[in-house]
């Protein structure tokens, strides 16, 4: 089994003041519309290219779909979400700042009314916003993305792993995305079919819900 290199968050250069910047929508019907970003180190926003690489992976599943993004950060993935056919999308941030400016975000795009935003930790609130879209839409498609800080596949692998058995158990009709770093062994993963797709220094592991094996 490959070891994880131990997590060096080298981005986050203390010291340095955050630059903002804006990130761009790159597939949809909002395809180059832009989603400001604060620049918050903590807060690591997937690279456009593979992004792209997410949603071809995705395909036409995002159709209609509901898309679950529990660790928000910049909000762009539950944005382009919706921009490519998404029917609506549940994001959490537990950071105060980042939420207020994902919010801001969505409120620009007008989008207030198909992305639902909540503030706390993943890790516990989510169960209940699960349950609660099921209730409302049973028959209605997941798609769930799970792209936490990477140094969560050291430090919470054995939460990461309960959150993706209690999203398949939830609901077993959708696809789940996880997407962490080169040094992580998927083999870490919960058990399920995982196609593990790598892309520079991440990769991308996708899976049925309904192929994850319940404890």
């Amino acid at each position: 089994m490959k070891k994880s290199k131990p997590y060096q968050a080298s981005e986050a250069k203390r010291g340095v003041k955050p630059k903002a910047t804006t990130l761009r929508v790159i597939g949809g019907d909002m395809r180059g519309r832009k989603v400001r970003y604060n620049g918050d180190r903590s807060t690591r926003p997937m690279r456009d290219s593979v992004r792209e690489s997410l949603f071809n992976l995705i395909g036409q599943r995002i159709k209609g779909s509901i898309v679950f993004d529990p660790f928000g950060g910049t909000g762009v993935l539950a944005i382009e979400s919706i921009s490519r056919g998404a029917s609506r999308a549940v994001t959490m941030e537990q950071n105060r700042r980042t939420l207020e400016q994902i919010r801001q975000n969505v409120a620009d795009l007008d989008l207030t009314d198909r992305i639902s935003l909540t503030a706390g930790d993943a890790f516990r609130g989510l169960g209940a916003l699960m349950h609660q879209a099921h209730a409302e839409e049973p028959d209605t498609p997941w798609v769930f993305l799970m792209c936490p800080p990477y140094e969560m596949f050291q430090s919470r692998i054995k939460d990461l792993n309960r959150m993706i058995c209690f999203a398949a158990e939830a609901h077993p009709h959708g696809v789940l995305v996880a997407e962490c770093d080169n040094f992580f062994d998927t083999a870490e993963l919960t058990a399920a079919e995982w196609d593990v797709r790598k892309y520079g220094i991440t990769q991308l592991a996708l899976t049925e819900l309904s192929s994850v094996q319940l404890p």
